[in-house]
């Protein structure tokens, strides 16, 4: 039986094949450049070709960054990618992942290759990348002495920050010997005390910033104990370094600005702290100047005296009322004085002896009331209304009764 198929599931059907055939992965080809169109997306359409046949071919915006920037038609250039099929059109292209010019494909598959195991590994995480300091004390730099790019990465760093102190770490950048140099700067710089390093150059071509693509150096700088910044080759120049650092700078002076905070924006933020603080003091000042107002207008404050005038005029009366009670008792109790003077002088022993009576004491003074309290013979005195006679008893008289 006759199956009758769509001319899409014909297509996939294509590409599931195209797919699982593995000799059409990572495949390496070299042809020359035509028709080549760059989109606002990213992405590069153009066309492979010898002389005697050409392939369509696509390197999207996410693998750009592994071609050189100035590649144009008529180049001699090594692709590594793979053939696929764009099933709308049912063409069959290929897909560019990285391109260099005819001569470096094998080294650039090899950092291809190298790039997606440090991948792999996790030395490309975002998850593991440290936030700068701003604020930094001592910034270390890696760069070649004397070279414009540490240059610029100082003077840059001075003027934004100008208290900051710098390291230099000087190792050659390119060369055969670079990443052994670039290594044993690392290797000083993590030993030394400082907050954040660059390490950085000028531009260059691939072969000229291939040094910072060295694995070794990649794995050290991956466990530096403080944030890299890398600074390496230019806005279109991507190194591993770039991809292990905690953030990439595209020129010397980005490295700069990514690593402090512009002394002119801590002014600026100074400036809005002064104007907060004065506004904040200002609207305090007036709290307390209302609220000041306001208690200064109450009656208490106007005329202080008028909280005490009714206190004072209620202790006057009291006074007043106090005066009247005690002069109304001192003139009672001098009445009962007075009554008490004439019941005192009623019982008076002056009064009795004045009428005739007379008080006998002993020699001691006791008054005597009875027989029982002389003898004979003994010594008293009797008092009379004028004198006092002083008497012997010669006997005494027991009255019956």
């Amino acid at each position: 039986m006759n199956e009758i198929y769509s001319v899409s599931s014909l297509n996939s059907y294509i590409k599931s094949r195209f797919d699982n055939d593995f000799a059409l992965k990572g495949i390496r080809l070299r042809g020359e450049i035509s028709n080549l169109k760059r989109y606002p997306s990213g992405h590069i359409y153009f066309s492979l070709k010898d002389e005697t046949s050409q392939i369509k071919a696509v390197m999207f915006s996410e693998f750009t960054r592994f071609m050189p920037s100035s590649i144009k038609d008529g180049d001699e250039v090594v692709a590594l990618g793979y053939v696929g099929v764009y099933v709308a059109r049912g063409e069959y292209q290929f897909y560019a992942q990285a391109i260099e010019l005819s001569g470096k494909g094998a080294e650039l598959l090899k950092l291809e290759e190298l790039k997606q195991k440090l991948f792999k590994e996790g030395l490309f995480d975002e998850a593991r990348k440290r936030p700068i300091n701003l604020f930094p004390k001592t910034i270390g730099i890696i760069s070649a002495p004397n070279s414009a790019a540490l240059a610029d990465i100082k003077k840059n760093l001075l003027r934004r920050y100008p208290i900051v102190e710098l390291k230099i770490f000087p190792s050659l950048v390119q060369g055969e010997d670079a990443p052994k140099e670039l290594l044993k700067a690392l290797k000083e710089a993590a030993k030394s005390d400082i907050d954040t390093l660059i390490i950085g150059r000028g531009g260059g071509s691939n072969e000229d910033l291939s040094a910072f693509n060295d694995e070794t150096l990649v794995r050290e700088a991956a466990k530096f104990p403080v944030p890299i910044i890398s600074a390496v080759g230019h806005e279109i120049d991507f190194t591993l370094i770039d991809y292990v650092a905690d953030k990439r700078a595209s020129t010397p002076t980005g490295a700069a600005e990514l690593a402090t905070v512009d002394k002119r924006e801590i002014y600026q933020r100074l400036d809005q702290y002064s104007d907060e603080v004065d506004n904040r003091m200002n609207n305090i000042i007036k709290n307390y100047k209302f609220k000041i107002d306001s208690l200064s207008s109450r009656p208490l404050f106007k005329s202080p005296a008028n909280i005490y005038k009714d206190k004072i005029e209620k202790l006057v009366n009291i006074n007043k009322k106090l005066d009247m009670i005690m002069s109304h008792l001192i003139e009672m109790h001098k009445k009962n004085l007075a009554s008490y003077k004439d019941e005192l002088e009623a019982i008076s022993p002056n009064n009795v002896l004045s009428r005739g009576y007379s008080m006998m004491v002993n020699e001691k003074g006791n008054v005597i009331t009875s027989l029982k309290q002389i003898e004979v013979n003994q010594m008293v005195k009797v008092s009379l209304k004028d004198g006092v006679v002083n008497s012997k008893v010669i006997s005494k008289e027991k009255i019956n009764g």
